[in-house]
């Protein structure tokens, strides 16, 4: 936290912190002459200076020097960076309206989170802290305080909030930023199944994400059921919007579908995952026997090398099937080997004059 100890140091130097710099990343070897010369150069712009003092810091195994500039300092003159000695050299700089900023980001953040400052310190565990006080907090110091109480906290603060879901509207010509209907309704599934909150946030935060039809649906349900569960509207959403495709459709294209001409396995396996979870979604494939399913498929309906087959036989034979993931890994594995090997072997280039040379050189008698 470089800021903190510019801060620090400021404190006990008793000096305005915004009058003043922190040198850091400077070589233990680096003479103080050179240190000089080095920051005289790169510090010109901002008039006179001085040095008051030196620490080493042991994280970085280098120097710091903390410099009071004489004159008004010219923020947008600051260097980031001062060339010196075994590379660039970091310069910290307190802004007089940095944490002002600091805090401005942090109550916009949390407005459109529909959050305060004050609730945030509550969930944090921090009932003494309010508004009048957190300006008094620098933002290291802040971002340490939640990050540590994060890191201790016995389940996510404002879970799922963070979590936004692309726009859905169900319109027949959706807008570039929309996401398509099946992706939206996979991330919107997945997060309602975690967010540990009432039904009511939950509802308000889908109906966020909606536009056009797809809102006017949410409200139609709201209407017929105010007290029907998220889960009961997006089975409502899959019934309007979702595909049409019957169980046994489903299934059916799922077992039909092989490799094609000139497709890399791994590439098939990609292929055939999207429509087998369509499957699974429409139950025409049991959720349980997935992996054992999608193994049937590949060594049925993709062209294994011999190599490939006997590995994937082997999977099959000696316990549980392998994952998606692990199964990709293993097939990309064999491909690796496969295209080294051929190109380990291949055939060197034939000199083309030698070869029509001994062609010409046989006459028919």
């Amino acid at each position: 936290m470089a800021v903190a100890l510019l801060e620090g140091w400021c404190r006990i130097m008793g000096m305005d912190d915004q009058k003043a710099l922190l040198v850091t990343g400077i070589p233990v070897d680096c003479e103080e002459a050179e240190v000089q010369a080095a920051l005289q150069e790169a510090l010109e712009p901002l008039g006179r200076h001085r040095v008051l003092g030196k620490i080493f810091r042991k994280q970085e195994n280098a120097n710091a020097v903390l410099l009071e500039l004489l004159e008004a300092p010219d923020a947008a003159a600051v260097p980031g960076e001062v060339q010196g000695k075994g590379g660039a050299w970091k310069v910290v700089f307190k802004t007089p309206n940095q944490d002002s900023e600091f805090l401005q980001r942090l109550n916009l953040f949390l407005e459109k989170e529909g959050q305060t400052v004050s609730g945030m310190f509550r969930a944090l565990g921090q009932e003494g802290a309010t508004p009048a006080t957190v300006p008094c907090i620098s933002p290291e110091l802040l971002a340490h305080l939640v990050g540590q109480a994060m890191a201790h906290a016995p389940q996510p603060l404002l879970p799922m909030r963070y979590r936004k879901l692309r726009v859905f509207s169900g319109s027949p010509a959706p807008a570039p930023e929309e996401e398509p209907f099946e992706v939206w309704l996979e991330q919107a599934t997945e997060i309602v199944r975690e967010w540990p909150m009432a039904e009511a946030e939950k509802k308000r935060w889908l109906m966020e994400s909606l536009r056009g039809p797809a809102l006017d649906l949410m409200h139609i349900l709201q209407a017929d059921s105010p007290a029907g569960s998220v889960e009961e509207c997006l089975d409502a959403f899959k019934q309007v919007f979702g595909s049409l495709e019957s169980r046994r459709t489903s299934q059916v294209r799922y077992l039909k579908t092989y490799q094609e001409e000139g497709e890399k396995v791994s590439a098939y396996v990609l292929r055939l995952e999207t429509l087998l979870r369509r499957a699974v979604e429409k139950r025409a494939i049991s959720r349980g026997i997935v992996d054992q399913v999608r193994l049937e498929q590949v060594m049925a309906g993709a062209s294994l090398s011999g190599a490939l087959w006997c590995r994937l036989r082997e999977l099959q034979e000696q316990g549980p099937p392998p994952s998606f993931l692990q199964l990709v890994k293993v097939i990309r594995e064999e491909e690796e080997e496969e295209a080294t090997f051929d190109n380990d072997h291949a055939a060197p280039e034939r000199d083309d004059r030698e070869g029509r040379g001994r062609w010409e050189n046989k006459v028919d008698h």
